[in-house]
């Protein structure tokens, strides 16, 4: 009896914890390798970073690259691409599935979430997509990927849309800490620098377009912070 009381009992607090949020994920936890799945929206992300940030030539840092699909697409302009993760898994996929297969990946590392295992300024250019949700101290991290860059930071994160959102106002996504709206996302990114931005718009699944300003049909939130 006293075993199936305490399974109930596990059972709903895992219920409760997705539902309402009443106990914090911790973000170490997660793993985009349980799921091997490319997420279009993040795809177009990479694509914009590429488009219109990546010059011929550029060193270019990855940070929390997941599946490393998005190594990939910035090495189409790219001299170098390196990649650093905190998930474990994610590195030795990467490792067996990316490198030495492209001559323009130069690593893949783990890291610890906080400091960034390179030197002041040893990129041109930064990115980051679909991670700064996951991230409890964020001001903190968004200092680390500037000290490393040269030129900037490209940030891709998903725009705080109703039917992704609870009633409580917390993300439906569990693993999202939270998500913002533009002006909120705005006021924090523009303590840093200059912010260029760009708004990915479509549905879920695409076809999408970029934008200058916030439409009803943003999914995601990409601004550009230029090094001061």
């Amino acid at each position: 009896m006293n075993k199936i009381i305490k399974k109930i009992a596990v059972g709903t607090r895992e219920v409760l914890r997705v539902k309402y949020r009443l106990f914090c994920p911790d973000p170490k936890d997660y793993s985009t390798t349980d799921n091997l799945t490319i997420i279009p929206c993040q795809r177009e992300a990479y694509f914009l970073a590429l488009n219109r940030y990546v010059q011929p030539g550029n060193e270019v840092l990855d940070v929390g690259f997941g599946l490393g699909y998005g190594l990939t697409i910035l090495a189409i302009h790219a001299g170098s691409v390196k990649g650093i993760d905190v998930d474990k898994r994610c590195v030795e996929y990467g490792k067996g599935t990316l490198l030495n297969r492209n001559p323009k990946l130069a690593s893949l590392d783990l890291y610890d979430g906080e400091k960034i295992p390179f030197g002041d300024e040893s990129f041109d250019l930064v990115t980051c997509v679909d991670v700064l949700e996951h991230v409890k101290d964020y001001d903190t991290f968004l200092l680390e990927l500037l000290r490393v860059s040269r030129r900037g930071v490209f940030i891709s994160t998903p725009n705080r849309r109703p039917e992704n959102t609870n009633k409580n106002g917390t993300p439906k996504n569990y693993w999202h800490l939270r998500e913002w709206s533009f002006d909120e996302l705005n006021t924090i990114v523009s303590r840093y620098g200059t912010v260029e931005w760009n708004f990915i718009n479509g549905t879920g699944e695409g076809p999408f377009h970029i934008s200058d300003s916030v439409q009803p049909s943003t999914q995601a939130l990409t601004p550009f912070i230029k090094k001061r």
